[in-house]
């Protein structure tokens, strides 16, 4: 070793230079466990995603029944009955829907005139 490539940082004090200290196994080892743990995040926040648009969901399904008249002091409905309310309840968390995201609605269309 001479001065020029301990100056031009070479060679460690040691003498050892940088090529020969790391070991490429644990230079995988540490890319696969931070991929991984990319990995966990990215999957964490989709399903912290899913879970609030579940939620969203529910709310506003929540607020549908009591635009369409099932909530409340109401007692419970006649079988007869609960195919027409849970159609109501429905079409308004459609309507609903549609006005938080119209890009899904169109969507949904496109599918229906598939089928």
């Amino acid at each position: 070793m001479n001065t020029n490539d301990f100056d031009a940082g070479l060679h460690e004090p040691n003498g050892h230079s940088h090529d020969h200290d790391h070991d490429p196994d644990h230079d995988h080892d540490d890319v696969l466990a931070e991929e991984a743990l990319e990995e966990a995040l990215e999957l964490d926040t989709q399903s912290q995603i899913f879970l609030e648009m579940r939620r969203q969901n529910l709310d506003l399904l929540r607020l549908a029944t009591e635009v369409a008249g099932y909530s409340g002091e109401h007692g419970p409905l006649k079988p007869s009955d609960l195919k027409g309310a849970m159609r109501n309840i429905w079409d308004v968390f459609s309507e609903f829907y549609t006005w938080i995201d119209p890009e899904e609605a169109e969507e949904g269309d496109e599918e229906d005139m598939e089928d």
